[in-house]
């Protein structure tokens, strides 16, 4: 299996043009290909270096631009390392002091004890020709296949994290620039009813609303800017509710970017739309039973107990009888307390 795979790897790294270590279950590295060879050639192989060494060896070399490795190396090889524990695959951008960028992966591989690899792929001439034919949303789709694990022998697919958030969300750099986006926020800008994407840059419909968003995310994004959040009320063309707007950091806003900006995480809520929890997960959470769950479910759904009799078929009584058991069981305040814990998880894990 081991050998299985690493020859597969090995192939799939060359045809991807990526640079490739193979790293068994204590981090030594066993196997490099000459790409990676090339990258980093102040690396003796030979001795079989675990990755911290090589790590520490990167930064004696000043082979990252990341600012914040040298200003803590030691926490960070740490939060490399407890990545690597928790995780079973993770993509990111990093930017080398020769200005170049890399996309990098990391995957353990399956039925290996613990092995893992991580390639690295140069992706700075995609990026600029992106940018040079005037595109500014960095997806999936600018990567074609890239962004593919490339060891697994079962189909898993890979969590897109805005595509996870239960909100329209995005990355945005100053100016209002958006770099990637949801399918809810696509959707959003394209509807164009209150926000829309004009020239790769957010811009909100209202004449004054825009002047107060651009001179928001410019204090925001200042180089000594505050990175305090940016709250808007958005109005609407087609409709007298408003989006609930906010720009907030991404991570660590000392650390360094891909273009040396700042990058923020842009979020616009619908608070007409209250999304519904199925009940079943209630069930689970809460430690009650359907029926239980199914008045708590709406509760959270912003219900009248008269409502949910009414929807029901039943008494009034009944329901004030199950919402004392929820509060027996979980120890919540009363109906209240009840609607609004159901409500925070429904934010979560509900649909809309």
């Amino acid at each position: 299996m081991i050998s299985t795979a690493m020859g597969n790897l090995l192939d799939r790294a060359e045809r991807a043009g990526a640079a490739l270590i193979i790293c068994d279950a204590q981090d030594r590295i066993i196997r490099v290909n000459d790409k990676h060879v090339k990258i980093y050639n102040f690396i003796d192989y030979s001795i079989m270096p675990t990755f911290e060494q090589f790590l520490w060896t990167s930064i004696n070399n000043r082979k990252m631009a990341n600012g914040e490795v040298y200003r803590d190396p030691h926490s960070w090889i740490s939060a490399t390392a407890q990545s690597r524990k928790s995780c079973k695959y993770l993509q990111f951008t990093t930017k080398h002091n020769d200005e170049r960028m890399f996309l990098v992966s990391y995957e353990k591989i399956l039925d290996s004890s613990h092995w893992w690899y991580q390639t690295r792929i140069d992706i700075t001439e995609d990026i600029k020709k992106h940018f040079k034919d005037g595109n500014y949303l960095l997806g999936p789709s600018l990567w074609d296949g890239t962004f593919a694990p490339m060891a697994r022998n079962t189909t898993v697919p890979i969590a897109n994290v805005l595509g996870a958030m239960p909100a329209a969300a995005g990355l945005i750099m100053a100016k209002g620039k958006l770099i990637d986006a949801n399918q809810s926020l696509s959707n959003l800008l394209r509807e164009g009813d209150g926000l829309r994407l004009i020239g790769g840059r957010v811009v909100i419909r209202n004449n004054q609303e825009q002047v107060e968003f651009l001179k928001k995310i410019d204090h925001f994004f200042a180089p000594a800017g505050s990175r305090l959040s940016v709250n808007m009320r958005i109005s609407r063309e087609d409709s007298e509710d408003v989006y609930f707007l906010n720009v907030s950091s991404l991570l660590d806003q000392n650390r360094e970017t891909w273009d040396s900006g700042h990058i923020g995480v842009i979020t616009v809520a619908n608070p007409s739309i209250t999304p519904t929890i199925d009940p079943n997960m209630l069930v689970t959470f809460f430690g009650i039973t359907l029926a239980e769950a199914e008045v708590a479910a709406a509760l959270g759904a912003g219900q009248s107990v008269s409502t949910i009799a009414q929807k029901r078929m039943v008494q009034i009584n009944t329901i004030h009888a199950q919402i004392k058991k929820i509060v027996e069981k979980t120890g919540y305040k009363g109906q209240a307390d009840i609607a609004r814990r159901v409500s925070d998880v429904a934010r979560i894990f509900g649909s809309r």
